[in-house]
């Protein structure tokens, strides 16, 4: 059987501090038939002289964007990369992480050749701006993967971690095209359509050293005073669920999945108003994150939600 071309995605901006270091790991990856597709956002630093060197040292790797720089912001940059780049299987990677060397053979093995959408991604180690461990647990091993990955729960929070993904083709298909707008983020809508008409892997194996640091522009929350600054305004946090909400609606509509009552409650929830909201989220709600913190934050934002919030 032929080989299969796998394509790594990587959107950067301004980072300069760790990126040699993210594609040093890369080239040290015990699979090496890939080919990495860079697309900058913009960066004023010294990013671009990085993409650079590396371009010119190793032909795996291209950058899709060298003579023209357009700032468009981390979902619509991936999405980009995804829409314009040909490949078997794609991989999502962030500038500022660290690949273990046998994060592609792993991610790989799992995947399965049979035309169904699919979408694997590993556990992760959560490790500080000079790569020392955060927590000696791995970020998913106390999380109930298989719970938070299927269709009627995938809508409400998201365990899957973009930097961890390998999707096929069939996915992508399925998946495009989508307004970046009118999703939470590419990792979570993604594994949503793969749980609704795919399958979903989890390698329960630390694939990545997952950088947390205060440049980072989407991170896991580490600590309550961490989730706490998030959700200091609150206007912002009931924004974005907002955006979760249409981001369920939008993937019901791309899939004619059947959704159940409790997505249905989801989907519809905006409408509601004042008591009656509040007793459907006392009574039949269900809606729920996999932290209390994140479940208290949703049903709040959800209780704040107005039909004018939505897109």
């Amino acid at each position: 059987m032929a080989k299969k071309k796998i394509a790594i995605l990587l959107s950067t901006y301004n980072g300069q501090q760790y990126l040699a270091e993210q594609l040093q790991s890369l080239q040290k990856q015990s699979y090496e038939d890939w080919h990495l597709y860079i697309r900058d956002d913009g960066s004023h630093d010294k990013t671009t002289h990085i993409i650079r060197e590396f371009c010119e040292s190793d032909s795996r790797i291209v950058w899709v964007n060298e003579k023209k720089q357009i700032n468009l912001g981390v979902k619509q940059s991936f999405m980009r990369l995804l829409t314009d780049v040909e490949a078997d299987y794609y991989m999502f990677c962030d500038q500022d992480d660290v690949w273990l060397p046998n994060k592609i053979s792993i991610t790989l093995a799992a995947m399965e050749d049979n035309g169904v959408p699919q979408l694997t991604f590993t556990d992760l180690r959560l490790v500080d701006n000079k790569l020392n461990l955060i927590k000696r647990e791995s970020v998913l091993s106390r999380v109930k993967v298989g719970y938070w990955t299927d269709a009627s729960n995938v809508f409400f929070d998201n365990v899957v971690t973009g930097c961890t993904v390998m999707i096929n083709s069939e996915l992508k298909s399925a998946v495009l095209p989508v307004n970046a707008d009118a999703i939470v983020m590419h990792d979570w809508f993604l594994t949503i359509i793969a749980a609704q008409i795919g399958t979903i892997h989890f390698v329960a194996q630390e694939t990545i050293l997952y950088r947390q640091h205060q440049e980072n522009q989407v991170g896991i929350n580490v600590s309550y005073l961490a989730r706490l600054a998030k959700l200091k305004n609150f206007k912002k946090f009931i924004k974005q669920t907002a955006l979760q909400v249409n981001q369920a609606n939008l993937s019901l509509k791309k899939t004619d999945y059947r959704a159940s009552k409790k997505m249905n409650r989801f989907v519809n929830f905006p409408q509601r108003r004042g008591w009656e909201k509040l007793g459907l989220l006392i009574s039949k709600g269900g809606f729920k994150k996999h932290t209390l913190f994140g479940t208290v934050a949703l049903n709040l934002a959800l209780f704040s939600l107005k039909s004018s919030d939505m897109k």
